[in-house]
């Protein structure tokens, strides 16, 4: 399923950097993408709060799970943050250093200006979001573990409420500044709604409360083609509300409920088209794809520069060239730096003893490499 918000981000930045010169191609394709990009982070958060608490043993270590979760995202952001360094250079510009550094030790997204956050590697800000929940979870699960059942819905509730809620609280705090150019709103409050780390773990609460209740029974059974059609729902309904309320208020919880049923449809054997052999390799590869696909672009917008704005036939070449590149580098990185580099370091240092220990600790090391 990570591909497929992978994609949804992707193809709202081939927007941005590869329009379409045909104005009512133009119009069609930002209609369908516009919110690709924001939709596309929020199903990541609220999966990774989901899959962390699904995966999550008892007896596991704090340094245990934080050294998992190191090696699992800083290799893949370094090689990536350091392409992007060497691409700026090449490009004739530069963040400057301050802004690199922060970039490349995951603290620039805790900076409203929006040269920082979004510097060197842009999209690399929600990893910077992700850190601080990885920080935040062996707390924050312990919390939700002492949720009585019968509550848990009530909790998933205030929950949501609190992220719709997130755009209101932002015209409270934040001071009135004009909208950034191409947006409705200003750069802080595009940061404080979709950026800032602390209001993004409500995504990531969201997820762990939903993995709880599917374990423990208490979700209602969804089938997986009505949640696919109510994530849908969602996408469509941001693309209709006020700007700032779409950035993650209409899908956050539409895209939990589609991970619980697929997560229910794996479990019973029941059909579901993300388990094929190629969803699934794709989205081995989905976090890697995630981090290299704005370079590519960026490096191929400069090449093909000269010949702007392209026609449709050449647009369409060139979101397929993009994607090729993307995702040979993105296997790539998966086979020669992301799975080595978990099977060499993420693995427990000290096993339990005997037999459910071997197993226990079997286990621990395997899951990564999936997640």
């Amino acid at each position: 399923m990570r591909i497929i918000a992978a994609v949804l981000v992707a193809a709202f930045h081939i927007g941005a950097l590869a329009p379409f010169a045909d104005p009512d191609i133009a119009k069609t394709y930002h209609r369908l993408f516009d919110q690709g990009g924001w939709a596309g982070v929020t199903f990541f958060f609220v999966l990774s709060g989901f899959v962390l608490t699904w995966a999550a043993r008892p007896g596991d270590t704090l340094t245990g799970f934080w050294r998992r979760r190191f090696f699992k995202v800083f290799p893949n952001h370094l090689l990536t943050v350091t392409a992007g360094i060497f691409l700026l250079v090449w490009l004739g510009t530069s963040p400057g250093t301050g802004v690199t550094i922060a970039n490349v030790f995951l603290v620039h997204d805790w900076d409203w200006r929006f040269t920082t956050w979004w510097g060197v590697n842009p999209v690399s800000w929600s990893l910077c979001a992700e850190a601080f929940f990885y920080a935040c979870f062996p707390f924050l699960i312990r919390l939700v573990n002492r949720i009585p059942a019968q509550r848990l819905w009530t909790a998933v509730a205030e929950t949501v409420v609190a992220i719709t809620l997130i755009p209101t609280l932002a015209d409270v705090v934040l001071p009135d500044e004009a909208p950034s150019p191409g947006m409705p709103v200003s750069a802080t409050e595009l940061w404080f709604i979709n950026g800032f780390p602390p209001v993004r773990t409500l995504d990531f609460l969201l997820g762990i409360l939903l993995a709880r209740m599917v374990r423990e029974g208490r979700l209602f059974r969804l089938p997986l083609p009505a949640a696919m059609l109510l994530a849908v729902g969602g996408y469509w309904l941001s693309t209709q509300v006020p700007y700032e309320y779409s950035l993650a208020a209409c899908t956050g919880l539409p895209f939990g409920l589609l991970i619980a049923s697929a997560t229910r449809a794996d479990l019973g054997g029941q059909w579901s088209p993300f388990r094929s052999k190629a969803m699934v390799w794709l989205g081995e590869i989905s976090f890697a794809f995630y981090l290299w696909h704005f370079l590519v672009l960026m490096w191929l917008g400069h090449l093909f520069q000269k010949h702007q704005p392209l026609s449709t036939s050449g647009t369409v070449g060139f979101i397929a060239l993009a994607l090729a590149v993307v995702v040979a580098l993105s296997w790539a990185t998966f086979r020669l730096v992301e799975m080595p580099v978990m099977r060499a370091f993420a693995r427990p240092r000290r096993p339990q003893s005997g037999a459910a220990g071997t197993r226990a600790g079997a286990e621990r090391a395997a899951e990564p490499v999936r997640r």
